[in-house]
C-alpha cells in the first residue's frame, strides 16, 4: 500500500531524473561541440601536410570576427603549429606532431561523449522505470481513496440553497473630506 509521502517522494525522484538526464544532453552537446572543432582542425592539418609541395603550403587562419590572416609556409621542413598542451601552456609542434596530438584527443573526447551517451541510456531507462511506478502508485492511491467514499455513501439530503437576496442600489457615498464626516469647503 502506498501513502501520499512515498508518492511524493517518487515524484521528487522523476523530476530528479528528469533534470539529470537535461543535463547529460546538455553536456553531450557541448562534448559534440567540442569533437567537432577537433574534426575540422584535424581535417585542416591534413590538408596542410597532403598538400602537394609541403615545403610550400600556404592558407587563411580565422582570428575570428570574421578576419583570416593568409598563412604561408615555405623552407625545406614540415611547416609547425602552436599547440595547446595544456594548463595554458602552448609549445611548438611539427604538423604531424599536431595532427596526432589532435586525433588523439578526438579519440579521448569520444570515449567521454560515449560515456555520457551511456549515462543518458541508463538514465531514461530508470526515468521510465520510476515513472512507471508512479503512476501504478497513483492508481492504487486513486482507487483506495475513492473505495472507501462508494462503500459508505454519505444518505444524500437536499441541501436548501439561499435564495440570492434581491440587488440593492447602488448608494453612491458622499464625498468625504480629509478630515473625515466634517465637512469641507468642497461640500
Amino acid at each position: 500500500m502506498v501513502d501520499r509521502t512515498q508518492l511524493q517522494r517518487m515524484a521528487r525522484d522523476v523530476e530528479a531524473l528528469r533534470k539529470r538526464l537535461d543535463e547529460i544532453h546538455l553536456r553531450m552537446e557541448q562534448v559534440d561541440a567540442v569533437l567537432s572543432e577537433h574534426k575540422i582542425t584535424a581535417a585542416s592539418l591534413e590538408a596542410l601536410m597532403a598538400h602537394e609541395d609541403p615545403n610550400n603550403a600556404s592558407s587563411h587562419v580565422s582570428i575570428g570576427s570574421g578576419v583570416s590572416l593568409h598563412y604561408r609556409h615555405q623552407g625545406s621542413e614540415e611547416g609547425i603549429a602552436l599547440v595547446d598542451l595544456g594548463a595554458g601552456v602552448f609549445g611548438e609542434r611539427h604538423w604531424s606532431d599536431a595532427h596526432a596530438i589532435t586525433l588523439e584527443r578526438e579519440s579521448d573526447i569520444q570515449h567521454l561523449r560515449d560515456e555520457l551517451q551511456g549515462q543518458a541510456e541508463q538514465t531514461e531507462t530508470n526515468l521510465a522505470q520510476v515513472a512507471q511506478a508512479f503512476n501504478t502508485a497513483a492508481e492504487q492511491l486513486k482507487s483506495l481513496t475513492a473505495a472507501p467514499a462508494e462503500s459508505n455513501p454519505l444518505p444524500q439530503q437536499p441541501v436548501n440553497e439561499p435564495e440570492p437576496e434581491p440587488a440593492k442600489p447602488a448608494r453612491r457615498g458622499r464625498k468625504r473630506g480629509m478630515f473625515g464626516n466634517d465637512l469641507t469647503l468642497d461640500d
